[in-house]
């Protein structure tokens, strides 16, 4: 087991809505062991309650403003307004810069997705927030809630597609990265036909991609997305 203490370190952050300076807690990096990850990338540590996720968000002891590091840098004078009347003004002084279980962890995202609604943060910084929320409750195996938030995260990636802001909330995405990640979130709510439409549009920079690994992905995906659709299907005709 990895010594918590030794794992975890303090990272100054400084609020993007009050500008306060506060504590929060960071994963160091070459601490994990990655033992599994599912195929809308969501990963399993040896040691998961230092899973990097549970400190992605920042909370602003001071004024409540919960954000990640994909927000924009600025809050312009409305957003700042509309911060303050929402939620500094309701906000009970609370310290999310110790150790985070899931629990807290939780409250940290649905504060920030609630930030990132009324202060118009792009689709996929919101899709980011929904996603990891919800693999948040997968490891609470809370089924329903799970798939409430991956619904949510899925309506605002395609949002992300619509409007090309996808690498605003993510370094690392891509638009083929992107498209089957639309596509796998749809095929884990059943919505086969999305699935396989959106695996076939990642499926069509085959030849224009570097990324050959999200290419066999997509691929092994679409053709068990054909085969799940093929039974409930069957399933349909039976009931």
């Amino acid at each position: 087991m990895i010594d918590n203490v030794s794992a975890l370190y303090d990272k100054t952050s400084s609020c993007r809505h009050c500008q306060a300076t506060f504590s929060t807690k960071r994963i160091r990096s070459g601490t994990l062991t990655m033992l599994h990850r599912d195929s809308d990338f969501y990963t399993t540590f040896k040691e998961q309650s230092l899973n990097p996720i549970l400190y992605t968000v920042n909370v602003c002891p001071e004024c409540g403003f919960a954000f990640t590091d994909q927000f924009r840098d600025k809050l312009a004078p409305w957003q700042k307004q509309i911060v303050d009347e929402q939620i500094s003004s309701k906000w009970k002084p609370k310290d999310f810069g110790k150790v985070r279980h899931v629990p807290e962890a939780i409250v940290s995202y649905k504060l920030a997705i609630y930030a990132a609604e009324i202060t118009d943060q792009p689709h996929s910084v919101k899709a980011g927030l929904y996603l990891r929320l919800a693999w948040l409750y997968r490891f609470e195996k809370n089924v329903a809630e799970e798939m409430r938030f991956i619904d949510m995260a899925v309506e605002e990636y395609e949002q992300s597609y619509i409007h090309s802001d996808y690498t605003r909330g993510d370094k690392e995405m891509t638009e083929v990265r992107l498209l089957y990640l639309i596509g796998e979130l749809y095929r884990r709510l059943e919505k086969f036909d999305l699935a396989i439409k959106y695996f076939g549009k990642a499926l069509a920079f085959r030849n224009h991609t570097i990324e050959s690994g999200i290419i066999r992905m997509a691929q092994d995906q679409w053709q068990l997305a054909r085969e799940e659709y093929k039974e409930k299907k069957n399933e349909q005709k039976i009931g």
